[in-house]
């Protein structure tokens, strides 16, 4: 806090003489009382002043902003209401030969170029309506001929299943196998799928015998209980009709398509030489149920019957 002889030395034009003299009057010969008479009076002075000052900053900003606003409002006024103006929609006179062929015709007969008018539209009204009646005609018969189309198709995919995969008359189980069927009490006797053999399914470091999906002729041999995609176990008669156990098939997806495989110990039917297996062989895969647990019984088309060594045995081998 300033003492009472800095702010006299202040130069105010004699002002601040006046007030420390009003302030001693007050004050009666109390120095303490005068001094901070006159530090009041000189804070509230020195605030006021501030508060003027800071009121005519925002009197003058305020102005500043409506002058602005003003401003804007009349150039947005302006721009609302500018109006394109519209092209005049006059009708075009109708040049004077024909005005005069008109009035002719309707001085001379006016009955008579009414009846012709009246004639002339109902002529186009009939004109109009023939080829509506075509449209629907062809409309009709395009329709028609889609559903013949659609027919069709789905016939042909009917009675060629058997012809495109290369089982037509329909296929039939062996009697042999069907023997080993009946031994082992099985039922839901199936054509699951009919192949050539291929290198990969002799291959011994692949260890797997693929059916692809194109090849599969029916997926009922499965159950809902059944979950290919981690794998069901499942047991077989290979072509020599000695049994093997503990296989299991799986549903490989690759990409857009799939395929079931038997794996785990395919390799021991693939290298059994009484199996006869070997690559562009034609082999029938069939699946029948022995209660609840999935069978399996490879057919191979090129072995003769005679060829079968053993094939009277019916012991189940784990190998």
């Amino acid at each position: 806090m300033r003492s009472l002889e800095e702010l006299k030395s202040i130069d105010d034009g004699g002002s601040f003489d006046l007030l420390v003299e009003e302030k001693e009057k007050a004050a009666n010969g109390d120095e303490p009382l005068k001094l901070e008479l006159l530090t009041g009076s000189v804070l509230r002075g020195f605030i006021g002043m501030h508060f003027q000052k800071a009121m005519e900053r925002k009197r003058l900003a305020d102005e500043a902003f409506r002058k602005e606003t003003n401003i804007n409002n009349g150039l947005q006024f302006r721009f609302l209401n500018f109006k394109i103006p519209k092209k005049s929609r006059s009708r075009v006179p109708a040049p004077a030969i024909a005005q005069e062929a008109v009035s002719n015709l309707e001085s001379k007969n006016n009955s008579s170029v009414k009846r012709g008018f009246v004639e002339v539209e109902e002529e186009d009204e009939e004109i109009e309506k023939k080829p509506l009646v075509k449209k629907q005609r062809k409309a009709g018969h395009s329709l028609e001929k889609k559903k013949k189309k659609k027919k069709k198709k789905t016939t042909i995919k009917k009675t060629n299943l058997d012809d495109q995969m290369g089982l037509n008359p329909r296929p039939v189980i062996p009697q042999h196998f069907q023997h080993e069927i009946d031994k082992l009490n099985g039922t839901d006797v199936m054509l699951v799928s009919q192949k050539v053999m291929t290198s990969t399914d002799m291959d011994k470091h692949q260890g797997r015998f693929s059916i692809p999906r194109g090849k599969v002729r029916t997926h009922a041999f499965l159950r809902e209980e059944d979950n290919p995609t981690e794998g069901v176990q499942c047991s077989l008669i290979q072509p020599c009709l000695q049994v093997i156990t503990d296989l299991e098939i799986r549903k490989w997806t690759m990409n857009l398509t799939f395929s079931y495989t038997l794996i785990k110990k395919w390799n021991s039917v693939a290298c059994n030489e009484e199996n006869g297996l070997q690559p562009g062989c034609l082999v029938q895969l069939w699946s029948f149920r022995v209660g609840l647990n999935l069978w399996f019984a490879l057919v191979n088309l090129n072995l003769k019957r005679e060829d079968n060594v053993g094939s009277s045995s019916t012991g189940i081998t784990n190998i």
